[in-house]
């Protein structure tokens, strides 16, 4: 398991649709769709109801997408705390977080604020 596939997974999950993961992650689908198949072999189970117009998660690809998206924001953290040093950053997604941003500025000039949407945190 590496975290192109899980990024593959979770841009899956989001569109529904191979055809439309492939596009947003500038790849062919038949190159998803191998990588999608290892994955769910190493697993050792499906995470996925192909159907023959969309995809859907099955119940052990809804539990698996959580784990998947919690992998690639601790990735992302990870590297951005290691290009930044020693300085913290904290890593939300709730878009009713956004509305406290100004006053968050004000308690200290010290935070910077980076807004970034994705398919998965």
């Amino acid at each position: 398991m590496d975290l192109v596939q899980l990024r593959m997974f979770c841009a899956v999950a989001d569109t529904g649709s191979v055809a439309r993961a492939a596009e947003l992650l500038h790849r062919v689908p038949s190159n998803l769709t191998t990588r999608l198949k290892q994955l769910e072999e190493e697993l050792g189970t499906d995470l996925l109801i192909r159907e023959k117009q969309r995809v859907r998660l099955s119940p052990v690809g809804h539990n698996f997408l959580g784990y998947a998206q919690r992998i690639l924001a601790l990735s992302e953290e990870a590297i951005s705390m290691t290009r930044q040093g020693n300085r913290p950053e904290i890593l939300r997604s709730a878009p009713w977080k956004v509305r406290r941003l100004p006053a968050c500025r004000v308690c200290s000039r010290r935070i910077t604020s980076v807004i970034r949407r994705s398919l998965c945190p």
